[in-house]
Parts: structure tokens; C-alpha cells; sequence
């Protein structure tokens, strides 16, 4: 990739940033054909020179943490991490550092957004993170994506899990039991919270950790900005066909 041969020829941070940002949009975003020639460019790259793929990752975890509700870099870069995560294999003592870090990141990026497609984009990445052998901070952070207010995310999140738990099956000890409830509930049911917590919690247990505690959320921290209002109707809009 063209990057990495700039990186090693700028040595101006603020050069090197712009160029990842661009990486990273043109993989994760907009149009089809650049995302297909991006993507293929990306995994064809680490396939081929595998000591690069830790720095990679380092890279994509610093411009998830210096792009904090960027929403324009950050969306695209979940969809890059899933396309990481789901072609590259990481060694298992970095994939446990790269899981804490990514779990913690996300956590804060989606804590109080009303931005569906940034919601939505965060889950199978962070599923995929249950393939690494310390994997309680993703459970934990998944087991929250469960009970989360909007039905859409609850049922992404179901979904991820469960596909992650069918690829990664040696991921936890209780893998049957907990794809049988991820299957048998529904999540997007609009009406009965309560009964999805009491599935969740159950999950909790099967899975050894703790249940999340309800806490009152102040109004202020939830509300969606004008902006994610409406790249939120935009996105429903758009799954929608119109």
C-alpha cells in the first residue's frame, strides 16, 4: 500500500494522519469500486507481510481514539476493523491487547450517540473480538449492546454474537446454551424490555460475568444531535429502498 511507503518517507505527524484518514475512508466508505479495490489492496498487503499487521492495528486503534466522535472517520473504521478481524489472524498475545483496547474505545465512541449507522457499524467488530482467549471486557460490553434502547442495535448485536459464537465455538464453554437464547428471544421486540433483560442476565450467568447495573441516564447524554438525527434517518431511509 501506498501508505506505508509514505510513512516511512514523511516523518510529519500531521501528514502521516491525513494520508491514514484517507486509508481508512477509502476502505471503510463511500463508493463500492474504491471500497472493493481498498479492501482488496488492505488484506492483499497484510496477507503478504504479516509483521505489519500489529502496526496496522496500532494504527486503526489511534485514529479510534484521536477521532472521538468523528463520526465522518469513525464509521468507516469500523467497517475496516471488521474486514481485519474477519481476514487477518492475530497472534494471541496481541489479540488480547488489541480486544481490551478496542472494547474500551468503542464503548466511549458509542456511549450517548443516537447515530444508528455508527451503532450498527461497532457490533460484529466487536463481536469478533470473542475469538481472543481474554475476552470478558467484550462480553461485558456485548451484554450491554443487548438491552440497548433501540431494537435495531439489540438485534445486530444478537446477531453478531451469535454468527461470532458459530465461527469461534471454542470462544466460551457455555457456546450451546447461549446461541440456544440468542436464538429463541426476540431482540427488536419493542414492548418487553424487562423480559429481554431476564434473557440477557441469563446469558450473563452462562457466560461468567457480571449483569450490568441499571443506572439513571441523563436525558442531556442520550440525545442524539442534529447531525446524528440525520444520518439516522438517512440510514433508515436508505435500508428501507427509497
Amino acid at each position: 500500500l501506498l501508505y506505508f511507503k509514505i510513512k516511512k518517507k514523511k516523518k510529519k505527524q500531521w501528514y502521516q494522519r491525513r494520508v491514514r484518514g484517507g486509508l481508512i475512508v477509502s476502505v471503510g466508505g463511500l463508493t463500492e469500486s474504491l471500497v472493493k479495490a481498498s479492501s482488496t489492496a488492505l488484506i492483499d498487503y497484510l496477507t503478504d507481510h504479516e509483521e505489519q499487521v500489529e502496526p496496522v492495528c496500532e494504527c486503526l486503534l489511534d485514529i479510534l481514539e484521536g477521532d472521538h466522535k468523528n463520526d465522518r472517520v469513525t464509521v468507516p473504521l469500523f467497517n475496516t476493523m471488521e474486514l481485519v478481524l474477519t481476514n487477518v489472524i492475530l497472534d494471541e498475545k496481541y489479540g488480547n491487547k488489541f480486544a481490551a483496547r478496542f472494547t474500551a474505545l468503542t464503548k466511549k465512541e458509542v456511549m450517548g450517540s443516537g447515530n444508528i449507522k455508527k451503532l450498527l457499524a461497532s457490533l460484529t467488530p466487536l463481536a469478533s473480538c470473542i475469538q481472543f482467549e481474554e475476552n470478558k471486557c467484550v462480553l461485558s460490553q456485548i451484554m450491554l449492546m443487548l438491552c440497548h434502547r433501540y431494537p435495531r442495535v439489540r438485534k445486530g448485536i444478537a446477531d453478531s454474537f451469535y454468527t461470532a459464537l458459530i465461527t469461534f465455538d471454542d470462544a466460551i464453554d457455555a457456546c450451546d446454551e447461549v446461541v440456544e437464547v440468542l436464538e429463541s428471544t426476540i431482540w427488536d421486540d419493542p414492548q418487553d424490555i424487562e423480559a429481554l433483560r431476564a434473557k440477557r442476565n441469563e446469558i450473563c450467568n452462562l457466560v461468567g460475568v457480571p449483569v450490568p447495573k441499571r443506572t439513571a441516564i441523563k436525558k442531556a447524554a442520550v440525545q442524539a444531535t442534529p447531525s446524528e438525527q440525520f444520518d439516522s434517518y438517512s440510514d433508515l431511509v436508505g435500508r428501507a429502498g427509497y
